[in-house]
């Protein structure tokens, strides 16, 4: 058996993304694992000509590695199943079965594990919309790891010049949910404030010419300081002529804008009392306000 020998089950942005990092970099490709053909196109396209294509009802498995599962979260508990029935007589116990959900701990591959195979989950800490972005955005790129075959793990990982953080099952949705507030949450607030930004006359377009050199360098200050050390704005100055105005245009708009700039404004005041920046009293006047403009 090739050790650097793996098959891909589930041929989305990720597994794409992954395999043909890890075939440019001396591994080999056993099969590339799909539920229909409809995507038999782009496997080729992202992966070569040379790759065989197996349809998962008629796939029977070869001696590999290791075995990449990309399929959805919610498909993997009952992968974990077929794979099992698929392997019970495959007489290769070596193999790892790795998937790649933030969420979902390797327990999700427990029937594997008692046929005597290995399991880990292995998130990259990284958004993939697409193939092209993938690629890039996976080199260089924090992994999550938890599971066995840490060894097999890291080596990837090193092989993608990236680095490595271990996990344990408990500790996966307090991550993965940091990891959603970190970029998806992010997301939403910059969308929303695409949409208030209109009411001001200023197109999507506009608004990202304009905004981006703030929000750029608002991202930097987290990274290069501290969330704490970023904080700007009326907030930190306990402006409460500025927080009220807020409040008096939020209040006849949609409430989604209102209960967001709320919450977000009372935790901003914990961590700003926290760090001594605003006082006591700044935080009691604020919340009256927050409140009793509602």
């Amino acid at each position: 058996m090739d050790t650097n020998s793996f098959i891909l089950i589930g041929p989305g942005n990720i597994g794409l993304s992954i395999t043909s990092l890890l075939m440019e970099r001396d591994y080999y490709c056993d099969g590339v694992i799909s539920r229909t053909p409809d995507g038999e196109e782009e496997i080729r396209q992202q992966l070569g000509e040379q790759v065989s294509i197996h349809i998962w009802e008629d796939w029977e498995p070869v001696p590999s590695d290791f075995i990449l599962v990309a399929t959805p979260d919610d498909t993997l508990e009952e992968i974990g199943v077929q794979l099992a029935q698929k392997y019970l007589d495959a007489e290769q116990a070596d193999s790892t079965f790795i998937h790649f959900s933030g969420i979902q701990s390797s327990e999700v591959f427990q029937p594997l594990r008692e046929h005597g195979y290995r399991a880990a989950s292995f998130h990259p800490l990284q958004s993939v919309p697409t193939v092209k972005s993938g690629r890039k955005g996976l080199l260089g790129c924090a992994w999550a790891f938890e599971g066995d075959s840490k060894e097999l793990c890291q080596r990837l990982v090193d092989t993608l010049h990236g680095s490595m953080t271990e996990l344990t099952a408990e500790n996966k949705v307090p991550y993965h949910l940091a990891a959603v507030f970190a970029s998806n949450m992010l997301v939403a607030l910059e969308a929303m404030a695409v949409d208030i930004a209109g009411e001001a006359g200023i197109s999507q377009d506009k608004f990202l010419q304009m905004f981006a050199p703030l929000i750029r360098r608002s991202l930097d200050n987290v990274l290069e300081q501290s969330p704490e050390q970023a904080i700007t704005g009326p907030l930190k100055r306990a402006d409460s002529s500025t927080i009220d105005k807020h409040l008096a245009w939020l209040n006849d708009r949609d409430q989604k804008y209102r209960t967001v700039y709320s919450e977000l404004s009372h935790y901003l005041m914990e961590v700003l009392l926290a760090e001594d920046t605003i006082t006591l009293q700044d935080v009691d006047e604020l919340t009256q306000i927050l409140d009793d403009s509602a």
